[in-house]
This record gives C-alpha cells, sequence and structure tokens, in this order.
C-alpha cells in the first residue's frame, strides 16, 4: 500500500495534474488602461469563442479596428486590417504553441492565495514578475477555461481575468468587464470576400510601395 501511495505523490510531483477546462463559448469583453497615461480613454477588446475557433477584436491607434482569428485546431491564423474603403487584406499566418521554456525569461508567475468575482465569474490569483523590470503584479484567471484563447500568458492555468502587460507605450492593464454565453454568430469567423489573402511579407510590400 506505501508503494503504491509512493508512485501516486511521485506521479503528482513530476507529471503534475491534467486540468480538465470546459470549452469556452461566447463572448468576453475587456476593457484596456495605460498606467502609464491615466488620462487616455481605455480601449476595449473584444473576444469572441466556439471553443476551437477564436476572433479577436481590438483597435489599433495605427490601423483601427483590427480583428485577428485563428483555428486552434488547424492552428492557422488571419489578421484582417482595412487600410481604406476599399483596401481590406487577410494576412495568413501560421502560429505554433508558446514555448513556456522561453516566456520564463521575460516573466514568471505563482500562485498566490486569494480569489475575487470579475463579471460574476469566481476568478483565483497569482503574481506575474516582469524579469527585465522586476515590476510586479497580481493578476486573476478562472480556472474552468484554458488560457488558449488568449495571445497573452497562454501558460497561465486558466484564462485571464484581470492581467498586465508591459509594452513600448506603458503598462496596460486589462480587465474583464462583460461575459456571454450565448453561442456567437458562426460567420465572425470566415473571412469577408471583400478582403485580399496575402502573407505578412506581402502586405509589408503593400504598405512600402503605396497600395
Amino acid at each position: 500500500m506505501k508503494i503504491r501511495l509512493t508512485f501516486f505523490f511521485l506521479c503528482l510531483i513530476f507529471g503534475g495534474i491534467t486540468q480538465n477546462y470546459q470549452p469556452f463559448i461566447g463572448k468576453i469583453v475587456y476593457k484596456i488602461s495605460n498606467l502609464d497615461r491615466p488620462n487616455d480613454e481605455p480601449l476595449e477588446m473584444t473576444v469572441y469563442s466556439i471553443d476551437s475557433l477564436v476572433r479577436i477584436e481590438t483597435l489599433s491607434t495605427v490601423f483601427g479596428n483590427q480583428i485577428f482569428i485563428k483555428h486552434l485546431i488547424r492552428r492557422k491564423s488571419f489578421l484582417l486590417i482595412s487600410l481604406d474603403d476599399t483596401n481590406n487584406y487577410a494576412i495568413k499566418g501560421n502560429f505554433e504553441e508558446i514555448d513556456t521554456v522561453i516566456h520564463e525569461k521575460k516573466y514568471a508567475w505563482i500562485n498566490k492565495i486569494g480569489t475575487k468575482k470579475i463579471a460574476g465569474i469566481k476568478s483565483k490569483k497569482l503574481k506575474l514578475t516582469f524579469i527585465k523590470s522586476q515590476n510586479s503584479f497580481y493578476c486573476y484567471y478562472a480556472k474552468n477555461y484554458s488560457s488558449k484563447y488568449l495571445d497573452a500568458y497562454r501558460d497561465f492555468p486558466g484564462l485571464p481575468l484581470e492581467y498586465y502587460l508591459e509594452t513600448e507605450d506603458g503598462i496596460l492593464k486589462y480587465s474583464l468587464t462583460k461575459v456571454d454565453f450565448e453561442i456567437p454568430n458562426y460567420d465572425l469567423f470566415g473571412i469577408p470576400k471583400n478582403y485580399q489573402r496575402v502573407t505578412f511579407d506581402e502586405f509589408v510590400k503593400i504598405l512600402t510601395e503605396g497600395q
């Protein structure tokens, strides 16, 4: 009996415990605040998901509303950008699994004791530290949903609901403000007919040489 118990605890220590996540189907909305520029109007990020299909909408000061669509199983993605009313592009990309070893050089996190409800969802606490600046922040995540739906912190033990990013423009705070579990329209995850599919290099060439 002792041998079996010892083997069980060794598996927990070295193999970890596999987390069974619920598929996320619906819409979540984040408010984005720049801590270094508190007078700036907060931006908004909206994420639609039907589990393996994800659409992320963010407002860019350069290209306006940017739409990122990805297929988590096929590992394909498109970034939709409009330069004007007639020049619309779907930039093709292949994204890989996040290498947590590489990311640990930029940040580290540890679980902390504490919970709170954010937009009605119970969230757990962790401490995030950026290696270069040594800035630390408390973040919160939903343990029932995978972090795979967002591009930031995909090694978190759950879906980030309140988190921080260090950027050249300042420290950005992402705060969940709304959750809607209604199934999104499937058309949201397609490429509109008036968008030209291009590679990233082709898009850069379009920008440098003119449309």
